[in-house]
């Protein structure tokens, strides 16, 4: 692996300063997400919009047999995922690959202060839709939900379990034997990871604008939208992950957000009718909605900064720029739920 972890110093510095590098005049400007307090167009639906039927057979609820909003949504993960970032270099006579990504330590900071920083945020604007996240500290009220939350592996059908296998193969074939995805949970969360694997881009250091949308892992959604659910006692389960990419340009690591993501999962509220065995095509539990914020190229996190005025200026901007980003995602599923239930 060609990264370095940050020293404590830089990670003080750099922890929430999005800015965008002055190494690419095309790259979008930092500026416009930090005052633009209105995302919610940029956020695009990433989830199998398959509704049910009458049988209750599909992979989205259909919010009129629903028939009201979630109330109590339990965010049960929060994490941030690197895929990877993989140059070739080409010569006559060979080809060499150099891969790097984020690192377990850098993606667990990152995690926990992406969290620390808009929880709030989430908070207030599910609250406008009369809505309310629940964090594990107010979700986990007994010793069995507790178990049931640390315990608790997401189900996978039989061909998302064979590209499971095959994404950790993948996993562990970087170069000089490092790894090439890295995933981490915010602290207090468990890494309840949902999202595929995807290929990124090394000179746009983006992702593809859609990653859960033509998912039909029903027993992906069943074991959370309702076996979760259930344990948990709660109406609706949430998942907020970060996609990131880590480079080097002279011999510094830079850090980048490529996209920002949310799924909701709940219960199926149309039961297998009676003397039905046959489960083909119908899950208990399904997506509620899901949402992608990508962006076509990455925003550098940790800028070159020359003065403290300037470093300050950019951990301001950092702490608007994700919040509006958070809000727009999460408007984006509260206007969905509201417009499908009427």
């Amino acid at each position: 692996m060609n990264h370095k972890l940050l020293n404590n110093s830089l990670l003080t510095s750099i922890a929430f300063a999005f800015s965008i590098s002055i190494l690419s005049c095309g790259s979008p400007k930092l500026s416009s997400y930090a005052t633009n307090t209105n995302l919610e167009s940029k956020a695009k639906y990433d989830f199998n919009p398959n509704k049910i039927r009458e049988s209750g057979k599909g992979f989205s609820v259909d919010m009129k047999a629903l028939g009201k909003l979630p109330k109590k949504i339990a965010l049960i993960s929060f994490y941030v995922d690197d895929p990877g970032l993989t140059k070739t270099t080409k010569s006559p006579n060979q080809s060499t690959w150099n891969t790097t990504n984020t690192g377990s330590d850098n993606a667990r900071i990152f995690a926990n202060q992406f969290y620390s920083k808009s929880i709030k945020t989430i908070k207030t604007t599910f609250k406008e839709f009369g809505m309310e996240v629940l964090t594990p500290n107010e979700f986990l009220k007994t010793e069995d939900q507790k178990i049931a939350y640390q315990n608790f592996v997401v189900k996978h059908t039989t061909l998302n379990k064979i590209g499971e296998g095959l994404n950790k193969f993948l996993k562990n074939s970087g170069s000089a034997h490092t790894t090439i995805e890295t995933d981490e949970p915010a602290d207090g969360f468990v890494l309840i990871k949902i999202n595929k694997r995807e290929q990124s881009d090394p000179k746009k250091k983006s992702v593809p604008a859609q990653n859960l949308s033509s998912s039909i892992d029903g027993s992906m959604i069943e074991s959370l939208g309702y076996d979760l659910c259930n344990s948990l006692n709660v109406d609706a389960v949430l998942i907020v992950y970060n996609t990131q990419l880590c480079d080097e340009k002279w011999s510094k690591s830079r850090f980048w957000l490529s996209a920002v993501n949310m799924q909701l999962f709940g219960p199926n509220p149309l039961p297998l009718k009676e003397g039905k065995k046959d489960k083909n095509g119908y899950s208990k539990g399904l997506f509620y909605c899901g949402v992608r914020m990508p962006f076509s190229k990455g925003l550098l996190i940790n800028p070159k900064t020359k003065t403290p005025e300037s470093e300050s200026l950019n951990n301001t901007n950092i702490h608007l720029a994700y919040n509006n980003m958070v809000k727009g995602c999460s408007k984006k599923i509260g206007n969905y739920l509201i417009k499908e239930l009427k």
